[in-house]
């Protein structure tokens, strides 16, 4: 096997050695003065480093600040979706049924800050509230919990603006 390639690589060189091109260049350079044949040698070295360069180094360079920029942009994908991760949890429901949706609603609104004006149960799982100049924030962060981490829905809403930043609203929530 190593014959059959150093033959290969003789019969290829030998090729290259008695081509026309090659030997005019050769006679060219062995005619030429030292001071000459050494500018002709610098810049060889250059042109070759240039083509390393250009046809290996720089290729290399551009995937990794590629691979780089595309790691970064998935590193924040995955940042967002891990901050957003509660949004997409399906066992939260269920876990969700201590207590009845009075209790839940309830103590959650005393988290929150929020007083419950009136209550009164709707139907066998339901509970219609009533809120009255309330944050609007405050209230739709408060909604928001009872439908992420309790399982608590909102059959029906109505919210009336009071003034800027505040409103009335009445609510349905079903658990």
């Amino acid at each position: 096997m190593d014959n059959r390639i150093s033959d290969l690589i003789e019969t290829g060189a030998s090729k290259v050695k008695s081509s026309p091109s090659v030997e005019k260049a050769v006679n060219w350079y062995v005619q030429l003065p030292p001071r000459d044949a050494l500018v002709v040698k610098t810049l060889s070295v250059l042109i070759i480093l240039a083509l390393i360069f250009t046809w290996i180094i720089q290729p290399i360079t551009n995937s990794k600040k590629a691979a780089e920029k595309s790691l970064a942009s998935e590193l924040r994908f995955h940042d967002k979706l891990k901050q957003n991760a509660y949004l997409f949890k399906t066992g939260s429901k269920g876990t969700a049924s201590k207590g009845s949706i009075l209790s839940q609603v309830n103590s959650l609104a005393k988290v929150k800050n929020i007083q419950l004006k009136r209550f009164e149960p709707e139907g066998a799982s339901g509970l219609r509230v009533w809120l009255e100049k309330v944050n609007f924030n405050s209230a739709i962060d408060w909604i928001e919990t009872l439908e992420v981490e309790r399982g608590i829905t909102v059959e029906q809403i109505s919210i009336d603006r009071v003034k800027s930043g505040v409103v009335n609203l009445r609510a349905v929530l079903k658990k």
